[in-house]
């Protein structure tokens, strides 16, 4: 995933919902943590933080499959 580019949400995640169209605005590692980082905005332009834990399996099964959760939108 791209900072910058948008993303429609393809299965519910967290509190996101299908078909919410969001511009990914940073994303990182944080490593002492041991956390993925995702910030996005939504179209009122709220930012919606989401944290992926390396010690949470199922975190790390969204991780590794983020591609199922979200795809790239050409429309934004």
């Amino acid at each position: 995933m791209e900072a910058g580019k948008a993303y429609i949400v393809k299965k519910n995640i967290f509190k996101l919902s299908v078909g919410q169209i969001l511009t990914l605005k940073r994303c990182g590692y944080q490593a002492y943590y041991g956390e993925h980082n995702y910030v996005f905005t939504d179209n009122e332009n709220k930012s919606i933080c989401i944290v992926l834990r390396d010690d949470v399996d199922e975190d790390m099964k969204i991780y590794h499959h983020l591609d199922e959760y979200f795809e790239k939108s050409d429309s934004v």
